[in-house]
């Protein structure tokens, strides 16, 4: 199988030049067309996700498991930090793509400090400089452009995306480092790094799917809007616009100012990663927990909790019973109002990747 997906990617490369345009430009006129909704063929999509959940339960997960289980996290570090340096021309490219002149020069600045001094990027040395890490791709730039995203689309293997950022597939590809090393190295080698490559992404998606399955939720449901919410943080830069609340909280009757007469700090203050403070419980007033990961072993929870509290934000593991079955969430410990937690819920997903799957729920009752 991964033999085969090294075959299609050098096939990229003998695709004529006008038939790769020709490909693009039929994706994004499809974005542009009314009839492109949302999730227009969700029967296809949903056997699609269906055949890669067996998949992924059969094979990809086991393994998964077992090299998170049995691989030092110095380790795993350095292997992510490799994979995600010599993909990150990508976000290069479309940081200039999208006029980010200055985050350009400082991504390929970040790129070249670790590609050297990181040792071949396995150590992230350019944030410990003030370089910071960004996360860009041909789909936002579609956005930025003004291009719609399209309908929602699960592909074998590779998952969740859209029309918009289908493209990508292309960009991504040709500025990787490691694709371009595939030529020049033996098969064996070739199939070894990639393998590598979809364990350690599996193994940065573990904390989600684990949420997911804890809060008994349909997968492929909830999967389509965590990654579209995630799309739109990305495309935003983290600062979405706001929207009219149209969810059941009641934000009007207790929202940021009732905290704040309380003697709690103001939203803006508390809104760093690194600045969670105590708020205090009004009477007659829900309060609600931001959950940053689930899992199935409390070791594991003891590892994220520790990994929080290296980047000075405090965390507790706290074990629910869901269905009979017992997890072990890792969450902030303090009570929050709901629209602050929702926040601070959207600032943890910029922490750490294992991070993307976090999510808010009411103080009171099970797990709470």
């Amino acid at each position: 199988m991964i033999r085969s997906m090294l075959d299609l990617q050098r096939q990229w490369l003998s695709i004529p030049r006008g038939a790769v345009l020709l490909i693009v430009s039929m994706l994004l006129v499809s974005c542009a067309t009314p009839e492109n909704h949302y999730d227009p063929i969700e029967p296809v999509n949903r056997f699609t996700d269906g055949v890669n959940d067996a998949v992924d339960r059969v094979a990809l997960k086991p393994v998964t498991q077992a090299y998170r289980d049995l691989t030092p996290d110095a380790v795993k570090r350095g292997i992510s930090n490799f994979y995600d340096n010599w993909s990150y021309l990508n976000t290069v490219l479309n940081d200039f793509l999208q006029g980010k002149g200055r985050q350009g020069f400082e991504d390929f600045g970040r790129f070249l400090v670790n590609s050297t001094i990181g040792l071949g990027g396995f150590v992230d040395v350019a944030s410990s400089m003030g370089l910071e890490k960004h996360e860009e791709d041909f789909g936002q730039t579609l956005a930025v452009w003004g291009v719609g995203r399209g309908a929602y689309l699960i592909y074998p293997l590779l998952g969740p995306n859209s029309l918009r950022k289908t493209p990508d597939f292309l960009t991504s590809t040709l500025t990787d480092g490691l694709f371009w090393l595939s030529f020049v190295i033996s098969p064996q080698a070739a199939i070894a790094l990639t393998a590598l490559k979809f364990i350690d992404l599996r193994s940065k998606a573990m904390s989600g799917t684990n949420m997911r399955d804890e809060l008994a939720l349909d997968p492929y449901v909830f999967t389509r809007e965590a990654w579209f919410q995630h799309r739109e943080y990305l495309i935003h830069d983290g600062k979405i616009p706001r929207k009219p609340q149209q969810d059941d909280w009641e934000e009007d009757d207790w929202g940021d100012e009732d905290w704040q007469s309380q003697g709690g700090a103001a939203p803006e203050s508390a809104h760093r990663a690194d600045a969670v403070g105590s708020y205090p419980t009004r009477s007659g007033l829900r309060s609600y927990r931001v959950n940053l990961s689930s899992h199935a072993i409390r070791r594991e929870a003891e590892d994220m909790q520790r990994r929080l509290e290296a980047k000075g934000i405090p965390a507790e593991v706290a074990a629910v019973d869901v269905g009979g079955r017992r997890w072990f969430r890792v969450r902030l410990p303090d009570l929050f109002p709901p629209q602050l937690a929702r926040r601070k819920a959207q600032a943890m997903r910029a922490v750490l990747p294992d991070l993307q799957g976090a999510w808010v729920s009411p103080a009171s009752g099970s797990g709470g």
